[in-house]
């Protein structure tokens, strides 16, 4: 359980220390019939003609920069920048170093001594928002071993997930025998029912990477066992040992995603002496 808590506050941190990054969007553009700074505040351009006036309205303001028939310097004030702009001006480019740039075509052409409002909006750029992975996920593996358990993961272009599966069946032991069936210590076969117990547990955690929208890669590492014991004639239990395995596991995977939900296949090894395939379901928002 403290390698299950550790791996999850990883997944954790690693969350908060990939940042989100936004664009900015034309939120909505209107002509400000009772404004009147145009007017009152009047500013002319090389042909001594009257200009228009854009109120471009934006979180952060001062972290943006325009560009087009600007008559001119922007006046920026907290949550909005006043343009200056010649008449029948039809388009401003926006730009930012942290938002990205655009080109708006105006719906109408500036007029002189009107004013407009330009609103503005951040959102987060669909390619680079962080996906959340949380799925269900079953490992089959050989002699038909079933085990349950979760995939839980953060990612944007790359990312970090955890998972763990269990088959919820435990054996105590109180012998160990090879394949034959010899116990330690013995050098002739014992007696068995035939009944058998199998556990499975795996935790494992590492890399998620974006291939190409909607597919992405997954490699990763961990911790985990596959005990077989069998049962004796006098009803003790003998470990198998030729057939258990305890170590380092590793794996490989991919995910598909359709909107918010995902699908996964992979492969999961052992010690590369026991293989297990992994298939989930779940949601990627």
């Amino acid at each position: 359980m403290k390698k299950l808590s550790l791996f999850f506050l990883l997944l954790a941190l690693a969350a908060l220390s990939v940042l989100q990054a936004q664009e900015v969007k034309v939120k909505s553009f209107e002509k400000l019939e009772r404004d009147l700074i145009a007017r009152t505040q009047e500013r002319l351009d090389a042909n001594d003609e009257p200009c228009g006036v854009v109120r471009v309205t934006v979180p952060k303001a001062k972290e943006f920069q325009f560009e087009g028939n600007i008559i001119g310097e922007v006046i920026y004030s907290p949550g909005e920048a006043i343009i200056y702009m010649a008449d029948l001006s039809n388009s401003l480019t926006i730009k930012s170093e942290n938002y990205g740039s655009i080109k708006y075509e105006f719906p109408e052409r500036i007029r002189k001594q009107v004013a407009y409002k330009l609103s503005l909006r951040l959102v987060l750029s669909d390619s680079q928002k962080i996906r959340t992975l949380v799925m269900p996920v079953v490992g089959i593996g050989q002699g038909n071993v079933t085990s349950y358990g979760a995939m839980i993961g953060v990612v944007r272009r790359t990312g970090f997930y955890a998972k763990v599966k269990y088959n919820f069946k435990s054996q105590s032991t109180d012998y160990e025998c090879d394949g034959e069936g010899i116990t330690l210590g013995s050098s002739d076969p014992a007696f068995y029912t035939g009944q058998t117990a199998t556990s499975r547990f795996a935790i494992t955690g590492g890399l998620i990477r974006r291939l190409a929208r909607p597919f992405y890669l997954y490699l990763g590492g961990g911790f985990g066992y596959k005990n077989i014991a069998w049962e004796m004639s006098d009803g003790a239990w003998a470990k198998n040992t030729d057939k258990s395995y305890s170590g380092y596991e590793a794996e490989l995977g991919g995910i598909y995603r359709l909107k918010n939900f995902s699908l996964t296949a992979g492969v999961q090894t052992n010690q590369f002496k026991y293989w297990e395939s992994t298939l989930g379901f779940g949601i990627m928002f």
